[in-house]
């Protein structure tokens, strides 16, 4: 790869959004790129949704777009249907030199774009940028949360940090520009050139999981100190029920995610991690059914 690439343009941003079934999401994230301090050339919709709801909706506001400068791709997704693949045939259809990923169920702050390209700007060895999403709401009541989080971090689960980002933490305090091991696909910025050598495992099929971790992380064991995190980019992620399975196909799916990419990113020490996770998380369960 050219590690010497530090295109940052404004007008090269191509901003990709996959969706399903999430039409009402999509008209308020439309609504938060038209807000943005620093416009994308383009904004790529790759829609999974078997009826014209999504198609609708990038018609209602392509005139507004044009208005600014950037144009709306609405694309249906050709190959079989899945995040990994519509975010793959995104790449394909984009021009702009940074390359933003969004989930349909994101609200981005004024200057996302903005804090994010700063980023680029600032660290000529940025390969990779995603903003912050702050402190996650709790589902739980305060004692089972803390027992989770001592749990998490005994049995290798997701668990909350301060300004550290490496697998399998998350910052909820995030005070400052930190470089990070993974990214989260919700909200997660390249460069173009980085697609030359990596894409998203399409072996992932339909509602997968732990596909960001897989692409990122992948890049990060190429090319440590590469990837970043930014308290500036702000954005909300309202985790939408729309287009979701039902929790016991989810959570197949997610056992299924969670042990191929486990498995593909660190080998057998990935197959140890993934079943160390499970009697963890028969643990939590077991706790959470005596709170």
């Amino acid at each position: 790869m050219n590690r010497s690439y530090t295109t940052y343009i404004n007008s090269e941003i191509s901003v990709i959004i996959p969706t399903y079934y999430r039409a009402s999401d999509l008209s308020e994230l439309f609504e938060s790129i038209l807000r943005q301090t620093i416009n994308p050339v383009e904004v790529i919709v790759v829609d999974d949704t078997p009826n014209d709801t999504i198609k609708i909706v990038c018609e209602v506001y392509k005139s507004k777009y044009e208005k600014i400068n950037t144009d709306i791709k609405y694309l249906r997704n050709p190959r079989e249907l899945g995040l990994t693949v519509a975010r793959n045939v995104g790449i394909e259809n984009a021009s702009g030199g940074i390359i933003l990923f969004l989930d349909s169920d994101v609200i981005l702050h004024q200057e996302f774009i903005e804090k994010i390209l700063e980023v680029f700007k600032d660290n000529s060895n940025a390969l990779g940028v995603h903003g912050w999403v702050g402190k996650e709401k709790i589902k739980y009541n305060k004692i089972i949360y803390l027992i989770y989080e001592l749990l998490a971090r005994i049995f290798h689960l997701y668990y909350h940090s301060k300004n550290s980002c490496k697998y399998p933490e998350y910052p909820c305090i995030l005070t400052k520009i930190i470089n990070c091991t993974h990214m989260r696909g919700c909200n997660m910025a390249f460069k173009k050139d980085v697609f030359n050598e990596f894409r998203f495992d399409e072996n992932l099929t339909k509602y997968c999981f732990n596909e960001d971790l897989l692409f990122s992380h992948s890049i990060f064991q190429k090319y440590p100190n590469s990837l970043f995190i930014t308290p500036y980019a702000k954005n909300i992620h309202k985790y939408s029920e729309a287009g979701r399975m039902e929790d016991k196909e989810l959570n197949k799916n997610k056992r299924i995610s969670r042990k191929y990419v486990l498995t593909k990113l660190f080998g057998f020490k990935g197959l140890l991690i993934y079943y160390w996770q499970n009697i963890g998380l028969s643990i939590v369960r077991i706790c959470k059914s005596f709170l």
